[in-house]
């Protein structure tokens, strides 16, 4: 008599746990859809580009305060690695020339003999041509944080299509 309860009570378990767990499925599925959908142009590469995103992950995942965000201010994510040099990437590079621009922080190459007044003055964003190198003095409004730099920064654009 005490095993048909324990009988009946053993098969109520796995068929509830069965449709529990078929239940989820649906969430798991839809889980992997958008990660695969979020992730696709990361899951699609190979090689060193694999890996050079990977190693970038690893120092954001390390210190993840070097990533500011500056897509309100210029559609660009900054990687502020420190010491005044910062790499900014376009969210929409289709959008722009200015795919991927490096700042700098020109303290030390003026003290070293850079001469500014031989370098263009740092546009508006979207005004720079890839390749050239632009000045913009301490305390001028940068078009790419939309705020006063504390130091003289050179920047450099480049175009990747």
């Amino acid at each position: 008599m005490r095993r048909v309860p324990l009988g009946v009570l053993l098969v109520h378990m796995f068929f509830l746990s069965g449709r529990l767990v078929a239940g989820d499925q649906p969430v798991a599925e839809d889980e992997l859809i958008r990660l695969k959908r979020e992730y696709a142009d990361v899951f699609a590469l190979q090689g060193t580009s694999k890996a050079e995103i990977l190693a970038i992950a690893r120092i954001l995942h390390a210190k993840p305060e070097i990533a500011i965000d500056q897509t309100a201010a210029s559609g660009e994510y900054c990687f502020n690695s420190g010491v005044g040099t910062m790499v900014h990437f376009a969210t929409q590079p289709e959008r722009t020339p200015e795919d991927v621009v490096y700042e700098f922080d020109a303290s030390g190459l003026i003290t070293a003999g850079l001469d500014p007044a031989r370098m263009q003055q740092l546009p508006e964003r979207g005004r720079m041509t890839p390749g050239v190198w632009y000045f913009l003095p301490r305390g001028q409004q940068d078009p790419h944080h939309a705020h006063a730099m504390p130091n003289p920064t050179i920047a450099i654009a480049v175009n990747v299509k």
